[in-house]
């Protein structure tokens, strides 16, 4: 008599495709919180980094200050900061305004100079100038793509034009606008570069 043959079926596994995604995100959180601490956390390495990103929004001033206060202060649980002197606003723009357009790319030159000027000195505080600062500010929100993953981001920069020496000062670290933090960091100075001038100078004429 002869022999049933025992026939197999191979049962196909299934991709757990919500795991394999909670697993991916493990892994970007990981890597996000590794490059966080070991990373210098540089003023201008985050300039970069905004500028290298899609820019959603951007918006910021241009004003001349006779002297610099970057400290961040708190009454009743409230901080704020930039108490400079003097503060005479010459120009405002708003990115997303056709009108404001070019000053919002002209701002992005200064920006981008930094990364490619020389440093100079380290201050502690910057002192009061006879001719003052331009003070820019600058505020960009970026989207940026990870893997399958969309995140946002918001940069608040300050930079402060020496107008006598020629010469723009920048915190030598980066942290969140109101971190009480920047009380303990220096300010790193950068040799202002040709176009960096020039750009500033029509910005602050407009």
């Amino acid at each position: 008599m002869a022999r049933r043959k025992r026939v197999y079926s191979r049962r196909r596994r299934r991709i757990n495709y919500g795991r394999v995604a909670l697993l991916l995100a493990g892994l970007v959180v990981i890597i996000l919180l590794l490059v966080k601490v070991f990373s210098k956390n540089r003023y201008v390495s985050h300039i970069e980094e905004a500028l290298e990103q899609e820019i959603t929004k951007m918006s910021g001033s241009i004003s001349t200050v006779s002297k610099i206060d970057a400290t961040i202060y708190e009454n009743e649980g409230i901080r704020y900061t930039n108490q400079h002197e003097d503060i005479k606003r010459l120009m405002t723009f708003e990115g997303s305004l056709p009108e404001d357009a070019e000053k919002a790319e002209d701002v992005k030159t200064l920006l981008k100079n930094m990364a490619v000027s020389e440093k100079t000195e380290t201050l502690e505080d910057l002192p009061r100038k006879e001719d003052g600062y331009y003070w820019i500010e600058a505020d960009i929100f970026t989207k940026d793509k990870f893997l399958i993953f969309t995140t946002e981001n918001e940069y608040n920069f300050d930079l402060y034009y020496d107008i006598e020496e020629e010469t723009v000062y920048v915190k030598e670290k980066y942290y969140d606008e109101f971190s009480k933090k920047y009380n303990k960091v220096k300010f790193q100075g950068y040799k202002a570069t040709d176009e960096f001038t020039d750009t500033l100078k029509t910005l602050s004429e407009r």
